[in-house]
């Protein structure tokens, strides 16, 4: 199956999920609907996930249309979001946003996590199951902390702390093993409140962990 074929039935999975989601039930006018992946798949190469695709929670935003055609090209309104994650991609495992996958756990669309029912996510991880299978990369990284990830599809789960130098608060990596199979590794969010520094050790941890 190509990529292409994969994206399409991927594709027509995703939206008869979320048309029977509860988060669409609930939120009908919203138009929020879902994305897959943004850029192109690259098979067995590292993947990078958030938690779920944002939207505006504006009330005179128009609606996000859902993600039906398969991406040949990576979307320029991630630039600097794209802009953080290359630095430490670069840095530490050799490879530039362009060259792995970019995508999210929940598929669907909202103006953050809250919206999404533990059914929401129960639906999804099954989707993002299918995506990360086929591509089958040899590790995945994470940008943000896998609460939604059961004990059954995180093993081996562990956490490492970080105290910035005067600092009260520690930020952690976290590591384990995906789907009985795939390395995982997780840190912060790009928009995580900590500093360059924090984020620069963060990833330098991760890279010293993820094997």
């Amino acid at each position: 199956m190509t990529e292409q074929e994969f994206f399409k039935n991927l594709q027509e999975k995703t939206e008869t999920v979320f048309y029977q989601s509860e988060i669409y039930t609930k939120n009908k006018d919203k138009n929020w609907f879902y994305s897959i992946c943004n850029g192109p798949i690259l098979r067995h190469k590292p993947i990078i996930f958030g938690l779920n695709w944002g939207v505006s929670n504006d009330p005179n935003y128009e609606g996000h249309k859902a993600q039906k055609t398969y991406p040949e090209n990576i979307d320029k309104n991630t630039w600097k979001f794209k802009s953080h994650v290359n630095t430490y991609l670069i840095k530490y495992f050799g490879y530039s946003f362009d060259e792995v996958n970019y995508s999210n756990q929940c598929f669907f669309r909202t103006p953050n996590e809250k919206f999404l029912s533990y059914q929401d996510w129960r639906d999804s991880i099954a989707l993002f199951r299918e995506y990360v299978e086929y591509i089958d990369p040899p590790y995945l990284i994470m940008l943000g902390r896998p609460r939604h990830l059961n004990n059954d599809e995180l093993k081996d789960y562990r956490k490492i702390g970080y105290f910035p130098l005067g600092s009260k608060r520690r930020s952690f990596v976290r590591l384990g093993t995906l789907f009985d199979k795939y390395t995982f590794g997780s840190v912060p969010h790009s928009s995580a409140h900590i500093s360059p520094n924090t984020h620069d050790e963060l990833w330098k941890i991760l890279k010293e962990n993820l094997k």
